[in-house]
């Protein structure tokens, strides 16, 4: 498939499991009329058939449950909350049932859920329409999150989130939805969860970890920073937050010595800090330098123009890099 949106990577990714396994259903709000708000599942209640479809009323918290009550009958929910943020009013589904079933099952049943979460800022819509929530939910055992950021990957990671056992907070970035790239006709293999970094681009000098737009910044301001040192960068994608690939990142920093970590979500409590936590629990004896941390500021999103203050520039990262360099 040619020039794929990372927004119809999504529809694609759902409608292949959905021809694959009749357990399979979406529930969310304005799903069947009009294919959610976003619109990547537009023409599934055509296609799939209105109780696959599942249209949902403005109560995150009864629909959530709902979607527990669902897997525990042996469906598959894909349920979307139209912006992250609103996870919140879902919380006690996704952090208090469905992550904790296996556990409370004696391990013989599990959730298979996964929370579709259209995160971050760049539309100027404010503090509630604008968070990433990864780290709000980084804290619950039983759950696993990913957040892949390329058309491409969204398509495989939400196929392997739909598959798993257990239940998955699936984040991706709204305001990069219109990014494209070819993707495979057919996906030959449905990717683990586990071991799921990427490297997006080799280097020596400096391991950036960073994922979603964050991503995107990192590697325009590598390419200003290298031309400016001679220093050569590796960025790495770790698609999948928890179960994160230490040994990924543990072979990258003992290799470059040096490590940089970047989001858009605040800085405070966020997960770049939990990176960090791991490369100095293993690689502290292999740092040239301290870690540094470019992420949101600690403040909430503002309207209009203002948003673009708290959230990490290309600027912002290059001055980092070159502080990690030091």
């Amino acid at each position: 498939m040619n020039n794929v949106s990372m927004l119809a990577s999504i529809g694609v990714a759902a409608g292949e499991e959905m021809a694959k396994d009749e357990k399979v259903i979406l529930v969310g709000e304005d799903l069947a009329t009009q294919g959610s708000c976003w619109g990547y599942f537009t023409g599934f209640a055509d296609k799939f058939g209105k109780d696959r479809v599942l249209n949902m009323p403005l109560c995150e918290q009864g629909y959530s449950l709902f979607s527990c009550g669902a897997a525990m009958m042996g469906y598959k929910p894909v349920v979307e909350f139209m912006f992250a943020d609103f996870a919140a009013l879902g919380f006690e589904a996704v952090a208090d049932v469905s992550a904790k079933f296996r556990y409370n099952s004696g391990g013989k049943n599990s959730l298979s859920i996964v929370w579709l979460c259209p995160e971050g800022a760049g539309a100027r819509s404010g503090c509630q329409h604008s968070q990433c929530i990864e780290s709000w939910f980084a804290n619950v055992p039983g759950l696993k999150i990913a957040a892949p950021t390329t058309p491409g990957d969204v398509r495989a990671f939400l196929r392997a989130s739909i598959e798993d056992p257990d239940p998955v907070l699936f984040c991706f970035h709204k305001a990069i939805f219109g990014i494209k790239e070819d993707i495979p006709d057919t996906l030959d293999e449905v990717p683990s969860l586990k071991n799921a970094a990427k490297i997006v681009k080799p280097g020596s000098d400096l391991t950036v970890v960073a994922y979603h737009r964050a991503l995107l910044k990192c590697l325009e301001a590598a390419e200003q920073v290298e031309k400016e040192t001679g220093k050569t960068i590796e960025i790495i994608d770790p698609r999948v937050l928890i179960p994160f690939d230490k040994e990924a990142l543990y072979k990258s920093v003992k290799k470059t010595g040096r490590l940089l970590v970047s989001h858009e979500a605040p800085e405070r409590g966020g997960f770049g800090a939990q990176i960090i936590a791991y490369a100095m629990e293993e690689c502290a004896g292999d740092m040239k330098s301290n870690p540094v941390s470019i992420c949101g500021k600690n403040i909430p999103i503002p309207w209009g123009t203002l948003e673009d203050y708290a959230l990490p520039s290309a600027d912002d990262i290059k001055a980092g890099m070159l502080k990690a360099l030091e």
